[in-house]
């Protein structure tokens, strides 16, 4: 990828996705509307504000390479071989992101065979032609995994019915899906709010394919307790710990209770996992950063302004939340490469960030608590800035090369 003056934002944006098209098993040539150019226009929707595929065409068809019928735009939404593709792309870009974006965990070392994941599941209003069902229409929900690692995003399926559980969802899920491109070997954790509060199920997958959850426990479980687990009250990253306990399920199943303190506002929070070897200060960290997919679904609302299910068929509707995560990817990617290789960084959204850093350490010191060291290493904006998506909005829309970009940016960024 040239960052020069010959390269346009939009080559430096979208060339990682589009490079990947050819490599599908399913990629096919088609004359009418090419696949890269069909996996480019998707893309383009992500990013741009347009309540309906009509009015996204009529807005940015004449700055596609192709701008189809309606009818044929909503066909190919709804095309199975182009789903296939548009995972396809998703997968093959993984390996590339997870090279080129900075791990955020690799400065927990007990963490290094393990692949962290937030989990949930998000919805968005029924699209405009959608069926009634009970006289209504339903909201379109997709269940999504978040890579606390590198903050990459990826659909794990979509939902059914008029709104499925969580825990439904994923019990029909396959364990190597569930298991994310995980090598032999390696674990994975999952950290899921109370709605996938299944202790058999739980056990199942640490039993058979080394996947662990860790959540919230609810109010009035009956879980009695079997022993404790030693661990070290020294140690900074156990600060404020309060107890961390084995304790058994009615079924018979064996987890382990961690009870913690939060150093600021003093809250106590209850968390349950059956991972039993990490230092129960990090099962506690790691619960606290799974906020972090909800602020993606918030930027993915109310920035990208994708409020609304692009079509009514399930095909076209997993279409949109895989061009969702790939947008979302691409952004992540984007803003890496500005501040590491162009040193343009939003400097007003970290200082924000660390003075609320300061702020949450001054209330710990003078409540007389201890400050664990897990949340000196949440220094950073965990959400791209609506500033960046309208550079990139107007950047891509009018051509702008790479280098007389930048300085745009950097203003935005300063002033505005």
């Amino acid at each position: 990828m040239l960052n020069d003056s010959l390269s346009t934002v939009y080559n430096n944006f979208f060339e990682p996705a589009l490079q990947l098209v050819a490599a599908c098993l399913s990629f096919r040539v088609c004359p009418e509307l090419s696949d890269p150019a069909w996996v480019a226009m998707g893309i383009q929707r992500a990013l741009h504000e347009s309540a309906t595929g009509r009015a996204f065409l009529q807005t940015h068809g004449a700055d596609l390479e192709v701008c189809p019928e309606n009818s044929h735009y909503f066909h190919t939404l709804s095309s199975p071989r182009r789903l296939q593709m548009l995972q396809e792309v998703n997968q093959l870009m993984a390996p590339s992101l997870k090279a080129y974006l900075p791990d955020e965990l690799a400065v927990f070392p007990q963490l290094d065979n393990f692949d962290v994941h937030a989990g949930d599941g998000h919805w968005h209003q029924a699209a405009s032609h959608d069926p009634i069902m009970d006289g209504k229409t339903h909201a379109t929900g997709h269940f999504y995994v978040l890579d606390l690692r590198r903050r990459t995003l990826a659909r794990l399926t979509t939902a059914r019915g008029k709104k499925e559980h969580d825990m439904h969802a994923l019990k029909r899920l396959t364990k190597e899906k569930l298991r994310q491109g995980a090598p032999v070997g390696r674990q994975v954790l999952y950290v899921w709010d109370k709605a996938v509060i299944d202790f058999l199920f739980w056990h199942r997958l640490k039993t058979t394919a080394g996947i662990y959850f860790i959540s919230l426990e609810k109010e009035n479980m009956a879980l009695q307790v079997t022993g404790h687990l030693a661990w070290d009250p020294a140690d900074p990253i156990n600060h404020g710990v309060l107890q961390d306990e084995l304790v058994g399920s009615s079924n018979g199943v064996l987890l382990r209770r961690v009870t913690c303190q939060a150093p600021d506002t003093g809250e106590i929070r209850v968390f349950l996992t059956t991972e039993m070897t990490l230092p129960p200060g990090l099962i506690a960290h790691l619960y606290h950063r799974r906020w972090r997919i909800e602020k993606v679904f918030d930027g993915l609302k109310n920035k990208l302004n994708e409020k609304k299910s692009w079509a009514t068929t399930p095909t076209g509707k997993a279409a949109q939340a895989e061009f969702l995560c790939l947008t979302h990817n691409l952004i992540r990617r984007m803003e890496h490469q500005l501040a590491s290789q162009e040193a343009v960084i939003n400097e007003p959204d970290c200082t924000r960030h660390s003075q609320r850093l300061a702020q949450q350490k001054a209330a710990t010191q003078k409540a007389g608590r201890l400050w664990p060291s897990t949340w000196d290493t949440l220094h950073k904006p965990v959400l791209y800035s609506v500033k960046l998506i309208r550079w990139l909005r107007s950047s891509i829309q009018s051509g702008l090369a790479w280098t007389p970009a930048l300085p745009r940016l950097r203003a935005l960024y300063a002033t505005l």
